[in-house]
């Protein structure tokens, strides 16, 4: 079963994605700002994944885990408060060990956020929203 949006829900995705790309397109490094900006974006995706799951299989959908999974990439981000302009390796780093603390091994948005860090340090490749 699909939910469909009431025209309130539709605009303030709209407001969130359009921010969301403003955001990516003005940051002109690949900084820890903008590896959080990827991961929350990450997050959210895997949770729209999971309820769309859920809802095929008959069920309700985890109505808390989205809010659950946000407080983690902001205790990230208190974590990580000093490097947020940064992006050199000990930056990185940084940056990966508070996600290391604050996800689940396995959970598929910290897989491809910590690759997307990785990529960044050996090839100088920015991350991305998709």
């Amino acid at each position: 079963m699909n939910r469909k949006l009431d025209p309130l829900d539709q605009l303030i995705a709209a407001r969130v994605a359009s921010k969301v790309m403003v955001q990516a397109s003005t940051l002109p490094k690949a900084t820890i700002e903008m590896f959080l900006l990827a991961l929350s974006s990450k997050v959210t995706q895997q949770d729209e994944k999971e309820m769309k799951r859920e809802q095929a299989h008959g069920g309700r959908g985890n109505i808390y885990r989205l809010g659950l999974l946000l407080e983690a990439v902001g205790k990230v981000e208190d974590d990580v408060r000093d490097y947020l302009k940064r992006d050199d390796p000990e930056a990185m780093e940084a940056l990966k060990a508070s996600i290391n603390r604050r996800f689940n091994p396995g959970f598929p948005p910290l897989n491809n956020i910590l690759k997307q860090i990785d990529n960044w340090l050996t090839k100088k490749r920015k991350p991305s929203l998709i």
